[in-house]
């Protein structure tokens, strides 16, 4: 089986994203600064499997006559997993710091003998996205294929970054967040629940968390239904501490090793 492991972090972590629809508050200060990062480990039972880093530039990019941030996220197989099935993998966005909308997305996956490049361009004017298929090995234009989407769509790194900036302080335990994020060429409507609010003990301290699980079905590499649970800081970061979902090859669990230049403090508990 080819472990696709970046794009199941980004499809558990981020699987909540256009929740303005749903009349959810943002917060009034942005959840995250240039210069962010965040760095993670990825284990499948008790042997480490990966490790990812979410970060964003430090410069301030002009992409469509908008000030965006460049956020990338890579993640590399190691050890066992990286013999296996080496993974090298890069997903970005170039994303609005003011409307909070994606401009371009951008994904390079290199995992084994596969690979796929594209990236994705959005007209949120037009409520289009046009992505442009890249060659596997010399990232030359091939094709180029025009979607419609919703109003303010997000992608799958963007996603998560609009999630920081909800104010959860108006969502209630039960609470089910409904978001639309384009992806693999198609709308790819996901629900995720509010479950809990809980004291989670970190690397970085105990930490008050909030507590979400994605609404989906079980699958191909999913043993259950609803498997994916995911923890996210309970303050104005809302980074990820910890991730964890039942697998067939085992449980895969994420969890965050180190945070640099994060803009707010984070919700430890003295």
């Amino acid at each position: 089986m080819r472990i696709q492991l970046l794009s199941l972090i980004l499809f558990c972590i981020s699987c909540v994203a256009n929740a303005q629809g749903q009349g959810h508050k943002l917060s009034d200060v942005p959840p995250f600064q240039p210069g962010e990062l965040l760095e993670l480990k990825a284990t499948v039972g008790f042997v480490k499997a990966a490790e990812a880093t979410f970060g964003v530039s430090e410069v301030i990019y002009n992409i469509n006559d908008r000030p965006t941030w460049k956020i990338d996220i890579h993640a590399r197989t190691v050890g066992i997993f990286d013999f296996i099935s080496s993974v090298r993998d890069n997903w970005g966005t170039y994303y609005d710091t003011v409307n909070y909308v994606p401009h371009q997305f951008y994904r390079y996956i290199k995992e084994g003998r596969f690979r796929k490049n594209e990236i994705l361009y959005f007209d949120h004017e037009q409520d289009s996205v046009t992505v442009a298929k890249l060659h596997k090995e010399s990232r030359k234009l091939e094709k180029t294929v025009m979607h419609a989407v919703p109003n303010n769509v997000q992608d799958m790194v963007s996603g998560y970054y609009y999630l920081r900036s909800i104010d959860f302080s108006q969502v209630q335990i039960g609470d089910i967040i409904t978001i639309d994020t384009f992806f693999d060429d198609k709308l790819e409507p996901f629900r995720v629940k509010l479950v809990k609010r809980e004291v989670l003990d970190t690397d970085l301290g105990d930490i008050n968390t909030l507590v979400l699980v994605p609404i989906i079905k079980k699958d191909s590499l999913f043993e259950e239904d609803n498997t994916i649970t995911v923890w996210l800081s309970d303050d104005l970061n809302k980074i990820p501490l910890k991730l964890q979902a039942k697998i067939y090859v085992g449980y895969l669990k994420v969890q965050l090793t180190d945070a640099k230049n994060l803009r707010h403090p984070l919700a430890r508990v003295d």
